[in-house]
């Protein structure tokens, strides 16, 4: 028996309808999908959509936190009676061995993404919003330590200088380097609290490929175990860097793009070791074949993305799925620290 057959069955082993167990996610038919990284509260009909990804075998995602306004309002979800089929997964060995099979998994995720520290730091002039900047700060640590047995990683947090930012009414006369200053005072917040509570750390990184990866490098020597990437935008050059860090890389609906052909190639040249599936709902749709273009993403679509890019892999379906699951896995610490 394997060390991580082993810490499956410690944590999950409890038999009845419980659908979280090694043999259900890793089975060799059919297996479970998990969305790497979506976005819960922005979904325009949440129970429809739910009920779809379970009906497309997508049974459980890691829920993208945004601010701290987007954390609060999923720990109201868990305790929305018209929701339940969705289950807040808590660190609790009770809960963990009460899964039944119609329920979607959320592992909640709380985080001060770089997009949003503008509209909230900034003032209309570009100034920055000091008491603004110290009270977010101090309401992410109290959320944080209040809810650690909900919260299995921080995130997003990262840098973007993309051009929906630099072209924006508050950041058009800032610098570059204004930007990046006022984005690094939320990332290094969000990796001290990994750090300090031992979860795992999502980035959200556009722009400057060279920052992003100095930044990577500086928070694995501060002491972040677990970095993960969502919908990497980055060169397929740098995947051997990444790989040799360690770090996670999740893809979703642009490989499916035909345009994409950069995103595509850097999605080939990923480690399987490190690749995980999301699809970064309602955001950024999948190209589905012999379909019009949707306007929306949804979790259940999580099954096409990863039909469609086993193929461009030429990799079984279920090994590419069940491969995904175990890393998305092992970055949460669902298995062990």
């Amino acid at each position: 028996m394997s060390s991580d057959f082993g810490n499956a069955q410690r944590y999950f082993c409890s038999g009845g309808r419980s659908i979280f167990t090694w043999e259900n996610f890793y089975k060799i038919n059919n297996p479970y999908l998990i969305d790497a990284h979506f976005h819960l509260n922005y979904l325009k009909d949440i129970p429809r959509s739910i009920e779809q990804a379970l009906k497309s075998s997508v049974k459980s995602g890691v829920v993208a936190g945004v601010w701290n306004n987007d954390t609060l309002e999923h720990l109201a979800l868990k305790d929305n009676k018209s929701l339940e089929n969705i289950k807040f997964l808590k660190k609790d060995l009770q809960q963990l061995n009460s899964i039944k099979d119609d329920e979607f998994i959320c592992f909640l995720a709380h985080g001060l993404h770089p997009m949003s520290v503008h509209e909230k730091w900034l003032n209309a002039d570009g100034s920055c919003h000091n008491e603004s900047i110290q009270s977010d700060i101090q309401q992410f640590k109290d959320i944080l330590y209040k809810n650690l047995n909900y919260i299995w990683a921080i995130g997003e947090t990262g840098f973007d200088l993309s051009k929906d930012i630099l072209q924006s009414e508050k950041c058009k006369n800032l610098s570059k380097q204004d930007i990046i200053f006022l984005q690094n005072i939320a990332f290094e917040v969000c990796v001290q609290a990994a750090i300090q509570y031992n979860l795992p750390l999502i980035l959200h990184l556009r722009g400057s490929w060279s920052l992003c990866i100095n930044k990577i490098k500086w928070a694995k020597n501060k002491g972040v175990k677990k970095i993960m990437v969502h919908c990497f935008s980055g060169p397929a050059e740098d995947m051997k860097t990444l790989a040799r860090l360690s770090i996670y890389c999740s893809f979703g609906g642009v490989p499916t793009w035909e345009k994409a052909v950069k995103n595509r190639n850097a999605f080939l040249q990923c480690d399987p070791n490190f690749l995980m599936l999301e699809t970064d709902s309602p955001d950024l749709p999948p190209e589905l074949p012999d379909q019009a273009k949707l306007e929306n993403n949804e979790p259940k679509y999580l099954k096409n993305i990863a039909e469609i890019l086993a193929k461009y892999a030429n990799t079984d379906l279920d090994y590419f799925i069940k491969n995904s699951n175990k890393n998305i896995l092992n970055f949460l610490g669902v298995f062990g620290r």
